[in-house]
């Protein structure tokens, strides 16, 4: 029952979850930006921390399972998972320090450990990736959500081997003299990484996971093509421009900013149509936290197109990367681990069991009216923070990044409780479904979605 669940995505959620938690602590405290410029040492190493131990580590762990969702597979990478999650951890601890040094908080600490640490990052990456790209590969044609996730990957090695490259220079700049470099690479960074790697691949499990969630059809993927084609287009343009100097430059990174937010705006458009053509009345908690996280993408775009024409966007980045990153991708993360977390739960401890003798629903490992209040407050909290940015207030913001710190340790207590309940077989509806050998799920998906077996 259990061959098609992988050994370690938990794992890489645990320590996803204790990065993003770690790095908030850190910018409540002052550590980091807003109490520090935005490109400073210790800004640069809660960056990180957020990027590669929050998201990144998210992803990787939810893509163990996801891929073989997509193509159909058993689990895949199992020894992989290991040794990417443990040369990740390894790599990132080691540029942490790296930062510190960086900053001058620990002279004692060489800044080598900064490229040392991307370099074991970088064979972390790749060892994952390359099983994980094995199966889409032996898979084509791929569908729609699979077509996404494929080329975040791509992009995901690409941002580490630059990120490298950035290590490499910043440690040991009297022999690697590239200013240029840093300036012109800095920008190909930051939307390889939040666009190429972490964008694309949540467009792809959001057009699979919400649309399994809420029940909606799949059957339409015309508008889903344009929208990879317009933002790989997109992240082609700012490549472009990164060759170019002058005033060429600043028009085509100008021209690829906006054909991105068409891109953005179309993949809202056809998020709100799998919404109204969902089967189900009543959405879940985490269909109405991930419509939450889906809102405040559709507030960044107006906001971003605007400093982007008046040139205002450099001044602004702060905030506007806040809403980016902790309303849309962090949000999303979290909305869509509320359902994940329990279901692989209720998949390991109760799938063996079903059809042999009553078993629990996956909704009863979690309590949404509990819950709920939490995912609101995270989502209120982050708005009133870029407002606060917008105006220029840092220590409201710093106490609007309290406030969703608090709302992360609730959110992430009710994961424990759904990892850690063993309910009793809850109604009698649920051990009639365990008699016919239907999955208990109370919305509706079998075992099978998530094992990446026929449903």
């Amino acid at each position: 029952m259990n061959a098609g669940l992988s050994r370690w995505t938990i794992s890489y959620f645990a320590a996803a979850l204790a990065a993003f938690l770690l790095a908030q602590i850190l910018m409540v405290l002052g550590f980091a930006y807003p109490a520090e410029p935005l490109f400073a040492a210790h800004t640069l190493l809660v960056v990180h921390l957020l990027t590669i131990g929050w998201l990144t580590l998210l992803m990787l762990g939810a893509l163990l399972q996801f891929v073989p969702v997509l193509t159909g597979k058993g689990a895949i990478g199992d020894r992989a998972g290991l040794i990417g999650l443990v040369a990740i951890g390894i790599g990132l601890i080691l540029m942490l320090t790296g930062f510190f040094a960086l900053g001058g908080t620990v002279a004692k600490i060489p800044q080598a450990a900064l490229p040392i640490g991307g370099g074991f990052v970088l064979i972390g990456l790749v060892t994952i990736a390359i099983p994980l790209g094995r199966g889409l590969a032996e898979s084509r044609p791929l569908a729609l959500p699979a077509r996404f996730v494929a080329v975040g990957l791509s992009f995901l090695v690409l941002t580490a081997c630059l990120g490298l490259s950035f290590g490499v220079i910043l440690a040991w700049p009297e022999r690697f003299p590239s200013a240029d470099w840093l300036a012109r690479g800095l920008p190909l960074h930051f939307a390889s990484g939040l666009v190429g790697w972490f964008t694309l691949t949540a467009m792809g499990v959001t057009y699979r996971l919400l649309s399994m969630f809420m029940l909606s059809p799949q059957d339409d993927t015309r508008l889903g093509n344009v929208i990879l084609a317009l933002a790989a287009a997109a992240l082609g343009l700012i490549w472009l421009s990164a060759v170019l100097a002058g005033p060429p430059e600043q028009a085509i990174t100008r021209a690829g900013s906006l054909v991105l937010v068409l891109a953005l705006a179309l993949y809202l458009a056809d998020m709100v149509r799998i919404f109204a053509r969902r089967r189900r009345p009543v959405l879940e908690l985490n269909s109405r936290a991930g419509a939450a996280a889906l809102l405040c993408l559709a507030l960044f775009l107006p906001a971003f197109t605007y400093l982007t024409l008046v040139g205002r966007l450099g001044a602004f980045a702060g905030p506007i990367g806040y809403l980016f990153f902790f309303g849309w991708l962090s949000g999303l993360g979290l909305s869509q681990l509320y359902k994940i977390v329990p279901f692989l739960t209720w998949l390991e401890r109760y799938g063996p069991r079903l059809g042999k003798e009553p078993v629990p629903r996956v909704q009863d490992l979690i309590s949404e009216t509990r819950a709920a209040p939490w995912f609101a407050l995270y989502f209120l909290a982050v708005l009133f923070g870029t407002i606060a940015g917008f105006l220029n207030r840092p220590l409201l913001w710093r106490g609007a990044i309290f406030v969703h710190l608090v709302a992360s340790l609730f959110i992430v207590r009710e994961l424990w409780r759904a990892r850690s309940a063993r309910p009793a077989a809850a109604s009698a509806a649920a051990g009639a479904a365990s008699s016919t050998g239907q999955s208990p799920a109370s919305s509706g998906e079998t075992a099978g979605h998530w094992k990446g077996t026929p449903a």
